[in-house]
């Protein structure tokens, strides 16, 4: 489903990293792990096309994640891939309901061809749906962009350290919630983390050194 050959990110013209040949399989969950400054988030930028590699080859779905360079194969693309990126946020302007919602709109789906109810009743968010986002803990924030990038029921979810700043109990919610996805909805995970709890509850771990 996912393969990474030879490729590396140059940050100024000095800084490169380097990431050893993987291949991501339907149905993995797996954890990027290591230190700060190893290139977790960078690499989960580059599965998710919000970033280019400065050299190799990423592919997804059998092909080169470059083949899709213009706005109707990257809608496409966008429609199968759930993110939690680090640069994730809510709209302050929308209430809850409707940052969930938000990619529906953006690909023109009904709600009632989407993932929106089940989501929601798993995730325990209907007492939140007319909210803001400033209302919100941390534990539900996280929550409410984890159901956003699912509401599509896309085949891969890419998350960069989506139990930062969460408390146990949380990041014990949110961890059930990604095994349940990737057992009964099998979908394929690639989680960025340096929490022990997630990478425990993977499938696979590909350790980044720096």
């Amino acid at each position: 489903m996912i393969t990474l050959k030879n490729v590396t990110k140059k940050y100024n013209n000095y800084d490169l990293i380097s990431y050893n040949d993987l291949i991501i399989n339907k149905g993995d969950f797996i954890s990027i792990v290591g230190p700060s400054g190893s290139g977790k988030s960078t690499l989960i930028d580059l599965i998710a096309k919000l970033n280019t590699c400065s050299s190799g080859e990423i592919k997804i779905f059998d092909k080169s994640i470059n083949t899709y360079d213009d706005k109707r194969s990257i809608q496409l693309f966008r429609k199968e891939i759930g993110i939690m990126s680090s640069t994730s946020s809510l709209f302050s302007i929308l209430n809850i309901r409707d940052n969930i919602l938000l990619p529906l709109i953006i690909h023109n789906i009904d709600k009632c061809n989407s993932n929106f109810e089940h989501i929601i009743h798993k995730l325990n968010l209907k007492n939140l749906l007319d909210k803001s986002s400033g209302d919100l803990s941390s534990g539900e924030r996280q929550r409410v962009l984890l159901a956003r990038a699912m509401v599509l029921k896309p085949k891969i979810l890419i998350a960069d350290e989506p139990t930062a700043n969460l408390d146990l109990d949380n990041t014990k919610q949110l961890v059930n919630f990604l095994r349940y996805l990737n057992d009964d909805f099998k979908t394929t995970i690639i989680v960025a983390t340096h929490d022990d709890i997630v990478s425990k509850s993977s499938k696979r771990i590909y350790e980044l050194e720096k």
